[in-house]
């Protein structure tokens, strides 16, 4: 199901604009308008997944399908051949409700800051 009050909905349905780099039937993957690496992608359901409920015992499928997606992501940008770091924001670290995974890569030292 869609929300059409989510900013991730309507660029899955492309009723927003972005710059998509990668696309199935159920998940996007586009760049970050205000990246913190020089590779900086979102990867996110079409569906309006919130975040609260993608963390319960239940999820397991939702990220089941979700991961193969951001592996995919990354061996297309060939990220799994020079690095990557994934980041999932959660419980208030996060600006936007609707699901996502951030791909940081493109650079000799590790992106969007040391973990």
């Amino acid at each position: 199901m869609r929300n059409n009050n989510c900013l991730f909905c309507q660029i899955g349905e492309k009723k927003e604009p972005a710059e998509i780099i990668w696309e199935n039937a159920d998940f996007i993957a586009i760049k970050n308008k205000y990246p913190v690496a020089p590779v900086h992608v979102l990867v996110m359901p079409k569906d309006h997944v919130k975040k609260a409920e993608s963390g319960t015992r239940q999820s397991s499928m939702f990220w089941g399908k979700m991961m193969p997606v951001v592996f995919e992501v990354v061996h297309e940008l060939g990220l799994d051949k020079t690095g990557y770091k994934l980041v999932n924001n959660g419980a208030g670290y996060n600006h936007f409700e609707h699901e996502h995974i951030h791909i940081l890569g493109g650079s000799k030292t590790e992106p969007g800051g040391s973990t």
